[in-house]
């Protein structure tokens, strides 16, 4: 078990690929799934599932898969200091992870019934999250340090037409909030940590 999940934080984050797990470790798929069903119903794994809509588009169909508790993700790596976590590779997805589970854990207070998801088209174009809210979807992009380049809003734009969202943030390291298109803002995650996107 320490092993898939070493295996996991070294893939923090990506597609999960069961069959390469597997052969990796010198097991089957299906064991491997089973592997997986238990970590996540000890909450130490998260498959979050990819959306689908009827579009044109080729879309990822395979779960993303996180080691839910970064400290667990980062002892796995052997990251002890902050120096060690913003000079690996895994930074980003270990951010990712961070800002996943708390907008989960604050928008399953507040709206029970609320789907998640994230979306990512074959060509490569991606939403780390997508709320669904059952009457309304809201497409969430997650960048370390200052996340309002012109290529993620041009991404979440794309993404607004085919997710049918209502609205679409990047949330990132710096500080505040400001519009950068319409149905499109950037906000600081620590500007308010009670914040949920509407």
């Amino acid at each position: 078990m320490r092993r898939v999940l070493t295996m996991l934080a070294h893939a923090q984050g990506g597609i999960c690929n069961a069959s390469s797990l597997g052969a990796a470790l010198g097991v089957s798929h299906h064991t491997i799934q089973r592997h997986l069903d238990v970590l996540e119903r000890t909450f130490l794994v998260r498959r979050l599932q990819p959306y689908f809509r009827n579009v044109g588009k080729r879309l990822v169909k395979s779960p993303k898969v996180y080691l839910r508790d970064t400290g667990l993700l980062h002892h796995l790596l052997n990251l002890t200091t902050l120096d060690d976590v913003a000079n690996h590779p895994v930074k980003g997805a270990s951010w990712e992870t961070f800002v996943i589970e708390e907008i989960i854990r604050r928008e399953r207070r507040a709206r029970p019934h609320t789907q998640f998801y994230f979306w990512r088209t074959s060509a490569g174009a991606e939403v780390d999250l997508v709320l669904d809210r059952g009457s309304a979807r809201i497409a969430v992009e997650i960048k370390c340090g200052h996340g309002g380049r012109p290529q993620s809003v041009r991404q979440l734009q794309t993404a607004i037409g085919d997710l049918g969202a209502s609205s679409a943030w990047i949330i990132d390291e710096d500080e505040g909030s400001e519009p950068l298109a319409t149905k499109i803002h950037r906000r600081g995650f620590a500007s308010d940590l009670g914040w949920l996107p509407a």
